[in-house]
Order: structure tokens, then sequence, then C-alpha cells
């Protein structure tokens, strides 16, 4: 990890250098992957302002504050940093776990190169894969409905953004349109 830190009318001192490396210790225990840390520390009049910016291989935090104290103005810059940090971790850790829709989606487009190769029985009927898939992208019911009736087709399968289901809105004869939502009990 690269650290740098800077000053605008103001000395920085061995202690203060050394608390730099502490919070910049602190806030690469939370997150390991840091590349670079910059400090940026100014002072005017009677108050002091910090600002961090932390650099990671695909997103980067940064964070300003402005006290009375330079240690807290600092301690209140990495702070903001390690919360954005957290509130990352979540994200990537929900989209992790949404994974299994995924899988739903690609069960339910098979590949149109996968055709049913038991011919021989007639009790079975032959598979034909569907020229068109439905819209992977989740979907409210509203914009469903919009996509079908800008489609011109007769009925859409979708994911539900709300629910993460598998939905079916069609258009009856008489211009109403229908929905179903599956019901696993």
């Amino acid at each position: 990890m690269k650290i740098t830190y800077s000053s605008h009318q103001l000395k920085i001192t061995d202690d203060l250098h050394d608390y730099i490396l502490k919070r910049a210790e602190k806030i690469e225990s939370r997150f390991g992957e840091i590349q670079e840390f910059n400090v940026l520390l100014k002072a005017e009049k009677h108050r002091f302002e910090a600002e961090v910016k932390v650099t990671a291989p695909r997103v980067s935090f940064y964070a300003k504050n402005e006290t009375h104290e330079l240690m807290s103005a600092l301690d209140g810059a990495a702070d903001k940093v390690i919360s954005q940090i957290r509130r990352y971790k979540e994200r990537v850790k929900d989209r992790r776990h949404n994974v299994p829709h995924r899988e739903v989606v690609e069960q339910l487009n098979p590949d149109t190169t996968e055709m049913a190769t038991d011919t021989d029985s007639a009790e079975e009927p032959i598979i034909v894969p569907a020229a068109e898939k439905f819209a992977a992208k989740p979907l409210t019911v509203s914009e469903a409905a919009t996509e079908l009736h800008s489609s011109g087709e007769s009925l859409l399968m979708f994911l539900n953004s709300e629910t993460r289901q598998v939905n079916l809105l069609y258009q009856s004869d008489n211009g109403a349109y229908g929905w179903v939502e599956p019901s696993f009990m």
C-alpha cells in the first residue's frame, strides 16, 4: 500500500505521521486490497480539514471532515471511509446472494443447441427450443406491461424485480392484461 500525505499551512510532526499510519493500518485491516492511501490536511484560522482518499483495484473511497481539532478531523474522515467500505462490502455480499436467481433464468432459457434426442418413444413429446428468449433483466409489473405493449407480442415472461420470481404477463383478445405469478407452497 502506498501512503501519501500532504498539508497546507500545517507542519506534519512525527506524532501526526505515526497517527496517519495508524489510521491507514486500521482502514487496511477492514479492506485489505488497498493500493493507495492519500491524506490531505489543511489548517485555516481555527479549523482543520482532513481529506482521505483510498484507492483499491476496482473502487475508490473519499471522505472529508472539518473540525476544530486536527486529530478529530482526521478521525472523522477515516471513519467515513470505513463506513463507505462497510456499505460497499454489504452490496457486494448482496450481489453474491442473487446468484441463484441467475441460475433460475439460465434454467428457463435453455441453449438452442440442446434438442430432444429421444424421438423413438411416441409417448414423450418432442421438445423444440424456443428461438426467442425472455427478458432476463428484472422488471416491475408496470414496466413489463409497457414492454409487452411496445413489442406487439401477446405474452411476456419476465423476472419480477419485487419478488425475484419469474412471472408471465399476457394480453387477452379483448385487450386486457393478465398477470401470472407462481405460488410456491
